[in-house]
């Protein structure tokens, strides 16, 4: 089933390290671009989520934006001060050789001395937090696409219906139409030859050439065919709109040879409803990953 490019979602969760709102949005465009919006974070993990949109979308513009909302109550991470223990640790062993003093200096009575430690606060979103927030959004997102996707696949497959009906009775009216051109030539030739004797077997000659010429017989079997490879291709699970869009292209030219050979009323009625559901088709199309 075929995906849109266009789609939205938007995923609000609790963390342990705070609260998640997340909000991605995909519009149509030719290849895959990002614009990525995030709090601080690391360039790996940026170039993880970045990778992770990929996986999940090939093709639109893709807009994604994470914003963190900290834990109030988060613990600041504590961290050795390297250069207030060693200070401590050189006035201890002065007092011991210079002054006489005993007893030595253990990691419980380092824990209590002033400025040992330092306390930071985590001001980068962790990598699990990003990747896990991003994942589910991504996956939301498309979900949304293919729901899009189911509704504009319907309606392709209407029009298709719209066009094989179209066609199946320009089909079955050109014998007829063909039978009135050769009658009608028939008649213009004994018009302008009815005084003067014709060899029929060059008449015979002269109509057959410009039947050929006339003929849509080829023109029907490809869009036929182009019609069954459109069908079958709306059923990949692949993104597909670049070739559903050439499909479409091969079908227009089909069509306009059709109209253009037949030169007919009848003929020339139906061309122009395929033509009207082929540029609503092709208009879809644009929508289709």
């Amino acid at each position: 089933m075929p995906r849109s490019m266009t789609g939205f979602a938007k995923i609000e969760k609790e963390f342990p390290e705070g609260r998640i709102v997340s909000e991605a949005r995909s519009l149509n465009s030719r290849y895959l671009e990002m614009n990525i919006r995030l709090p601080r974070v690391d360039y790996a993990s940026e170039q993880k989520l970045r990778d992770l949109v990929k996986r999940h979308v090939k093709r639109g513009k893709v807009d994604v934006t994470i914003k963190w909302e900290k834990a109030s109550d988060e613990i600041a991470i504590p961290r050795v001060n390297e250069n207030v223990v060693r200070q401590y640790t050189a006035m201890a062993r002065d007092l011991k050789e210079n002054h006489g003093l005993s007893g030595d200096l253990t990691i419980e009575s380092v824990f209590a001395l002033k400025d040992v430690f330092t306390y930071e606060e985590n001001n980068s979103l962790p990598e699990d937090v990003l990747m896990a927030a991003g994942s589910d959004l991504l996956v939301a997102l498309n979900e949304e696409r293919t729901r899009e996707g189911e509704h504009i696949t319907n309606d392709l497959l209407g029009r298709l219906e719209t066009i094989t009906a179209n066609l199946t009775e320009i089909e079955a009216g050109w014998p007829a139409v063909i039978k009135a051109h050769e009658e009608k030539l028939r008649g213009k030739i004994a018009e302008i030859t009815q005084s003067v004797a014709v060899d029929e077997t060059r008449v015979l000659q002269e109509i057959a050439i410009y039947m050929e010429r006339v003929d849509i017989s080829e023109e029907i079997v490809r869009l036929t065919g182009h019609l069954d490879n459109f069908r079958g291709t709306l059923a990949s699970s692949e993104p597909i709109g670049r070739k559903l869009d050439f499909i479409i292209q091969e079908m227009v030219r089909e069509t306009n040879t059709i109209g253009s050979k037949s030169n007919d009323l009848y003929i020339n009625e139906r061309v122009i409803r395929i033509k009207v559901e082929i540029e609503k088709m092709r208009e879809q199309v644009q929508n289709v990953e």
